[in-house]
């Protein structure tokens, strides 16, 4: 089983278990009780973040750990970044799971669901780390990354 299957798996476990009282309500930022959900949210934050750094056993901790907190800055993947409900939360760890794929070596050319900054941020931690990867892997990101446009 791959990595980004764990992923997946781990983040459904994640959201159907924690996030069922949050998507009883409607949170829209404006809703009083969002405070209630604030912490739910965070620990499903950091459980997922646990997941996707396991899944990036492949690559120095340090790095998937500055990756992950990319994506929580950035909403990419998830429409928003400031990540208040369960379904955003899921949009994102979906797309994680694509950014898993690629670092299994197996990244959904077809589909191609990164988009520009991402690939200049996992460039740029690449070549950061580039001593801890293995060879195989990194000319395989950075050949995407290339072709992607990230060195422009």
């Amino acid at each position: 089983m791959g990595a980004s299957v764990v992923l997946y798996r781990g983040i459904e476990k994640t959201i159907n278990s924690r996030g069922k009282a949050c998507l009883a309500s409607t949170i829209d930022g404006s809703d009083p009780a969002i405070n209630e959900y604030v912490p739910v949210i965070e620990e499903m934050k950091d459980k997922i973040g646990d997941l996707f750094i396991k899944s990036g056993f492949m690559l120095p901790e340090d790095l998937m750990e500055d990756l992950y907190q990319y994506y929580l800055d950035t909403g990419i993947g998830s429409g928003s970044n400031d990540i208040l409900e369960p379904n955003q939360l899921r949009e994102l760890a979906y797309h994680l799971v694509d950014v898993i794929d690629l670092f299994d070596m197996d990244y959904d050319e077809a589909e191609d669901p990164l988009v520009l900054d991402e690939w200049v941020t996992i460039k740029n931690l690449f070549s950061s780390y580039a001593e801890d990867i293995d060879d195989d892997l990194l000319t395989y990101v950075m050949r995407y990354a290339i072709e992607k446009g990230a060195f422009q």
